[in-house]
């Protein structure tokens, strides 16, 4: 069997291709490679997004494993995850080429590991960091979190609001999932102040789309 590693929002929302082809779901691992809010994510309006980073740049995050249905070739496997990260499921134009993606600058690559949790194959995405003020060693976590927070807030639009692609929402879901990187808190606590000193990020979320007259 193959699987696919989840550790960020496709935890909650891996897609109905990936969940046509789900056979069962490996909880609680950890990812082998340190991750943190280094991406700023253009189908999100710039909000910062979880891509993996350099050892010391960040900490290994909770993930899980879905593990696809016996028969699933790998091919497929690696098109419904390309086609996810891209948010065009079901286009099946879009497929994945592993050589091109790699020769691009701004690359979306699908890495494997081999023989792990089981499973002969697993695949997961893996985005170069593009936030690049968040890898600065000369930054404290504070400053780095007053970066995030403000790219979170400024990527809460009319539209974003009204799917749920904005960068508090996206926060938000991981850290509900258990997905908690060095910078999480600081950057969560920077957005609540930010938002009046809201209690929770849904508040915080909803005093901003108010204010920005997006819901009434």
């Amino acid at each position: 069997m193959i699987g696919i590693l989840a550790y960020g929002s496709l935890i909650t929302h891996p897609g109905h291709e990936i969940e046509s082809v789900l056979d069962h779901v490996i909880p609680d691992v950890l990812t082998p490679f340190p991750v943190e809010y280094t991406r700023r994510s253009r189908s999100r309006a710039g909000a910062p997004t979880l891509a993996p980073v350099p050892t010391g740049c960040g900490v290994p995050v909770k993930a899980v494993v879905f593990a696809l249905k016996k028969y699933t070739r790998k091919k497929k496997a690696q098109n419904f995850l390309y086609r996810r990260e891209l948010h065009q499921e079901r286009d099946l134009k879009v497929i994945y080429d592993d050589q091109a993606q790699r020769q691009k600058r701004d690359a979306l690559v699908i890495e494997t590991m081999k023989n792990q949790f089981g499973l002969s194959v697993i695949y997961y995405t893996a985005l170069k960091p593009n936030f690049t003020e968040i890898l600065d060693a000369k930054r404290t976590l504070e400053e780095k979190a007053e970066l995030l927070a403000q790219a979170a807030i400024d990527s809460l639009t009319q539209e974003t609001c009204a799917k749920g692609m904005d960068g508090i929402q996206y926060l938000a879901d991981n850290i509900e999932a258990g997905v908690v990187t060095a910078l999480a808190e600081f950057y969560a606590q920077a957005i609540l102040e930010k938002a009046g000193n809201a209690p929770n990020l849904d508040q915080a979320r909803w005093f901003i789309a108010q204010e920005r007259g997006f819901i009434a």
